[in-house]
């Protein structure tokens, strides 16, 4: 957001208030600002400061009285503790000064040259200390040099006392490794028994080099496998199938459904259509988050679809950029408008639905008298604005319009996220977003239909999704379900294609009948009445065991996902660190390097809870970057549909 006085641009509104308060030290002071308003803000904040900091130093002093204190250089445990005081300094920055007890007696005093608590390390990984300071590690990937850091010793003996033994750097790595490495193993044999999907990541670096990331996903969990620099083989046919068939191979082919990919480059696919010849046990499919995002970019880059972004685009500026209005939507609009979804045109839509719903909070908010009074409600800048939230209906009811559209396919992710079987129910939940849509616009949904069964066609089908709708039971007994020719022959490809190692082919076809005419065990009461009350893959590991080939092969299926890497919002820049670093390591300092890489990214993995939606504001401190253009204008970017 700016300043309205002398236009200096902010990242908040509480550094907003230290420019106009003219407070040093985060931001520099407004020069324009009138004293009346520097005077009543400086004012305002150093109360504010001063009223935190008594309850900062309530708090400490409580917890300070909890902790069990012992110390040799103290005579007594009797001894008064020191008395925590907030003062305010010159310059209006609030300080917690000590102000200890002078009647204590003198041998008690610290003296100033006398030496701190030490911390000792040791190689030693047995302590509750160690580990938890290990699992921070590993997450957090910092440093080396961070567990020598004063700060952090000072933590360590304010939680332990001064006699804390911390790892050393080299021991956290090797734990964390030897943990990660036995949960890997534990994996790799779920892998020989559901199957797993080995998820290529493709993603740029901030210097536009191109990595690719490699994930290994089965029903448990999702396992970080190693990074690949490929920025100087992306158009090399023959050195990416090379890459894609080493992958293949440290997997193991016979323990892979499917491989799920971000990437519609012509070489890429090439190179996958060569490996999947090659194998000829798996199958190549494009993430489905990937592929609606860029449905929603096909349908955002139509005109009047386009005309409508910018204006709603508008809005959300007005809000987010200025104080006033950024303090005013706090007051009258309860829910959060820009979206944190990870998808840029996800969250495009997913904020244009929240605008549309939040009009009339909008339009309370500008009839306000803390608006109208404000000043800011005369200047030519927000009149348009003004204008759009309240009487251009023309723009509010084409937006909703588009919404029509869009919600049914946002629809579908937010489906395959709460679903715990997504394999099960993708191509159902496609069929239904086009019905959606018929219904909501009727015979102007040729044209999207169109749109949609394109990008079905050349990215998004698989025979798995097909295979996936027939083997899930609450689908397939439902009343009136009639599989048609896709389902049909996808259930008969996948059932080829995935029996060479695990199962007979022949025999999973002949039970396949069973289970279609509903026979034997398939028709008791416990089979029929589990159908909603378990997981599916849970269902037929409960109800097939008499018809074995053709319950491996319902699991191996519905054990998959749609989704690849992107959900997770991984933070790849310590890849791009270990390969821009790589040519200068030694090869012990390379095989540390790979170690802390592999450890840290399966213990951000380990840990994540993706959402399509992403992170609220409050859960991470600021609003989504995936819309930065829509908070304020960007430089321009050629070919973009939607930069200025």
């Amino acid at each position: 957001m700016s300043c309205n006085y002398c236009g200096e641009v902010v990242c908040s509104y509480s550094r907003l208030e230290e420019h106009l308060a003219g407070i040093r030290g985060n931001v520099r002071p407004c020069n324009l600002v009138p004293d009346s308003v520097r005077t009543s803000l400086r004012s305002s904040l150093v109360d504010r400061k001063k009223d935190q900091m008594l309850g900062k130093t309530k708090r400490l002093k409580q917890e300070h009285d909890e902790v069990p204190h012992t110390n040799p250089a103290l005579p007594s445990p009797q001894v008064q503790q020191p008395q925590l005081q907030p003062t305010v300094s010159n310059n209006n920055r609030c300080f917690v000064h000590y102000q200890p007890d002078l009647t204590q007696a003198k041998e008690i005093t610290y003296s100033s040259c006398q030496p701190k608590p030490k911390v000792e390390t040791s190689d030693y990984f047995d302590s509750q200390l160690a580990k938890s300071i290990g699992k921070f590690f590993s997450e957090a990937a910092p440093e080396p040099g961070v567990l020598h850091s004063s700060s952090l010793k000072e933590m360590v003996v304010f939680s332990h006392g001064p006699g804390a033994v911390m790892p050393t750097y080299e021991a956290i790595l090797q734990e964390q490794l030897r943990e990660t490495e036995n949960r890997a193993k534990e994996l790799k044999q779920e892998w020989q028994t559901s199957g797993c999907t080995v998820i290529v990541h493709s993603w740029k670096s901030k210097c536009t080099k191109s990595f690719v990331s490699v994930l290994v996903h089965c029903s448990k969990v999702t396992l970080f496998l190693r990074s690949i620099d490929v920025s100087e083989i992306t158009e090399d046919f023959d050195e990416l199938e090379s890459m894609l068939s080493r992958v293949v191979e440290d997997v193991g082919a016979h323990n892979i459904v499917q491989i799920v990919m971000n990437d519609v480059s012509p070489h890429m696919q090439m190179a996958r259509e060569y490996v999947l010849n090659k194998y000829d046990s798996f199958f190549f499919t494009l993430c489905a988050d990937h592929c609606i995002n860029l449905l929603l970019e096909k349908i955002a880059a139509l005109k009047h679809v386009s005309e409508v972004l910018m204006k709603a685009r508008e809005i959300t500026r007005f809000l987010y950029d200025h104080a006033l209005p950024m303090k005013l939507k706090g007051r009258y609009v309860q829910e959060e408008i820009l979206s944190s979804s990870y998808l840029k045109f996800v969250a495009m839509f997913i904020t244009l639905e929240r605008l549309v719903s939040a009009r009339v909070d909008l339009v309370q908010m500008l009839n306000s008298p803390k608006w109208i009074s404000s000043g800011w409600a005369c200047l030519d800048l927000f009149e348009r604005i003004q204008s759009i939230v309240k009487t251009d209906d023309e723009f509010w009811h084409a937006a909703a319009k588009v919404i029509k559209v869009t919600h049914p396919l946002v629809s579908v992710l937010y489906k395959l996220e709460y679903d715990i079987c997504p394999m099960g129910i993708l191509y159902e939940a496609m069929d239904r977003a086009k019905e959606e849509i018929s219904l909501n616009i009727g015979d102007e949904s040729d044209f999207y239909w169109c749109m949609i069964d394109r990008i079905w066609d050349d990215y998004l089908h698989s025979p798995l999704h097909a295979a996936g709708q027939m083997l899930n039971p609450r689908i397939f007994y439902t009343a009136g379900f009639k599989p048609d020719t896709e389902i049909s022959s996808g259930i008969a490809a996948c059932t080829i294609q995935l029996g060479k190692a695990h199962y007979n082919a022949r025999k999973a076809s002949a039970q396949l009948k069973v289970y279609e005419k509903k026979l034997g065990y398939f028709d008791t009461d416990p089979a029929m009445q589990q159908i909603m009350e378990l997981p599916q893959v849970q269902w037929w590991s409960t109800h097939g065991a008499r018809v074995p080939d053709l319950q491996t092969l319902a699991r191996r299926v519905l054990s998959q996902t749609c989704f690849g890497a992107t959900r997770y919002n991984i933070d790849w820049s310590l890849s791009e660190k270990l390969h821009a670093e790589w040519d200068e390591m030694t090869l012990p300092e390379q095989e540390t390097f790979r170690q802390k890489e592999y450890v840290h990214y399966n213990s951000v993995l380990a840990r994540a809870s993706p959402l399509l939606h992403g992170s609220s504001m409050k859960q991470h401190g600021r609003v989504t970057l995936v819309l930065h253009d829509w908070i304020r204008p960007q430089k321009q970017a050629a070919g973009s549909p939607l930069t200025e």
